[in-house]
């Protein structure tokens, strides 16, 4: 798996949302908006790891992705972060390292109130220089 950026999201209607701006999630998986297109600005990516927050089933889905460590250090350690990896194919990143791992200290996600993770990006997104497509 990836690093462990410190993630800070604002997308709210995601089960895997916390308050604070916080992910639960185990892995996150930052992907091109299109696949076989090169990203070129934070909204050409995305989240794909988001599952609206939408009844029993969808909550129950997404269990399989769940940080668990560290939503238990969180319990007994309020402001404790919850850090999920990243794995990122977006290359066209300067923050994209080889074995697609995100290399930023953090990132942003973005896209409150979204519906599907096309809603979503990755706001950390800096092109990297010498980047065609």
């Amino acid at each position: 798996m990836g690093n462990r950026p410190v993630v800070s999201c604002e997308v709210n209607t995601c089960t895997h949302w916390l308050p604070g701006q916080r992910c639960g999630a185990g892995n996150i998986d930052i992907l091109h908006e299109e696949e076989g297109h090169m990203a070129r600005s934070p909204q050409h990516t995305q989240c794909k790891t988001f599952a609206q927050r939408r009844g029993v089933p969808n909550l129950l889905g997404s269990l399989d992705n769940v940080n668990w460590q560290g939503l238990t250090s969180a319990y007994f350690r309020p402001g404790q972060q919850i850090t999920p990896t990243v794995t990122c194919v977006v290359s066209s990143c300067r923050f994209w390292g080889d074995g697609n791992v995100c290399e930023a200290d953090r990132i942003e996600v973005t896209g409150l109130d979204a519906d599907e993770s096309q809603d979503t990006n990755c706001h950390t997104y800096d092109r990297r220089q010498g980047s065609t497509g």
